[in-house]
């Protein structure tokens, strides 16, 4: 198992994300910008990709689409700290698995991710 993280790495959920995938033996990249994601989803495989609604230098749902391109099966979690109905109505187009409002708590992302990757899950 293995996942792709494109976030900022300094942000809270970011750093509660990584410690409980590491945890759980995961192995994950983690990079700051979408492009270099694409980068790398068209290198290696990954079951995951956990990126946040806003990345640098390009369109969520650009972003999402070449992603898809890369690798098809892979499960796309998109969290965001600002929720709007237009940034939400772009990324639930691109038919990802997951949308996470990071008000909603860790517990939530770090569940969809667990069963995105079908591993424990641990609560907290």
């Amino acid at each position: 198992m293995n996942c792709l993280l494109i976030s900022n790495p300094q942000c809270n959920e970011t750093k509660q994300l990584l410690e409980y995938l590491q945890s759980q033996h995961v192995l994950v990249e983690t990079i700051t910008e979408a492009i270099v994601g694409i980068e790398k989803a068209q290198e290696q495989h990954f079951d995951v990709i956990v990126m946040d609604a806003k990345p640098k230098g390009i369109k969520i749902d650009k972003a999402i689409r070449l992603l898809k391109g890369c690798i098809p099966n892979a499960r796309i979690i998109v969290h965001t700290n600002e929720n709007s109905k237009r940034l939400e109505a772009n990324v639930r187009k691109e038919q990802i698995y997951y949308y996470h409002i990071n008000s909603f708590g860790m517990q939530d992302l770090t569940t969809a991710v667990a069963t995105a990757l079908g591993i424990k899950i641990i609560t907290h």
